[in-house]
């Protein structure tokens, strides 16, 4: 990969906690063979995320992000923009709707919850949200800074409580023309989650 990543030891089809270098944490999709440490170290930093959070997290049926971004709902994956899909997933976050979540999360392939296990996307979805839990959100910019392969990155500012934050947001186009949010940059919201 370029700019020195190396990431031959993820799992393979898998969303992993990676930390590159020592300043940039992010939640990724991995394309790579299954490694049993990575695994380990996976679990632990997810333990310990989960020993952070103390909101209780329910599963409830989709419902409507907003007017102009819906959740999806029954078989409908992703967004049909890529601005959708993040207005979408944070309203499902904000809305604890696990299942409209894992229909928005997911890579150029479709949503994640075609792609993992049901219990592993869960435990991910959960530290996902309650480290994107907010009061209130919106985007830094009108437009999308444009990725490789099709990514889009979106720049966005989220408020909870006293806690400001910006982070990057990063989509990518998937079946159908759909939009998957496959990328969140999760170092600036540590203080969310305690």
């Amino acid at each position: 990969m370029s700019g020195g990543r190396r990431e031959s030891s993820l799992p393979q089809g898998e969303f992993v906690v990676r930390q590159e270098q020592v300043r940039s944490t992010q939640l990724r999709f991995a394309s790579t063979q299954a490694v049993s440490r990575a695994r380990a170290l996976c679990v632990v930093a997810l333990a310990v995320v989960l020993a952070a959070c103390t909101r209780s997290v329910t599963t409830s049926p989709p419902v409507i992000a907003s007017k102009s971004a819906p959740a999806p709902a029954g078989n409908t994956t992703g967004a049909p923009t890529s601005r959708g899909a993040i207005e979408g997933f944070l309203a499902a976050v904000r809305a604890s709707d696990l299942q409209s979540m894992s229909g928005i999360w997911g890579t150029a392939k479709g949503p994640a919850r075609d792609l993992m296990k049901r219990e592993e996307l869960e435990k991910r979805l959960v530290v996902m949200q309650c480290l994107l839990m907010h009061d209130k959100w919106s985007f830094v910019n009108d437009s999308p800074i444009l990725q490789t392969g099709g990514h889009q990155q979106w720049q966005v500012e989220l408020t909870r409580k006293s806690s400001v934050a910006r982070t990057a947001f990063n989509t990518v186009p998937g079946p159908g023309g759909r939009w998957f949010l496959d990328d969140v940059d999760v170092t600036p919201l540590r203080e969310f989650c305690r």
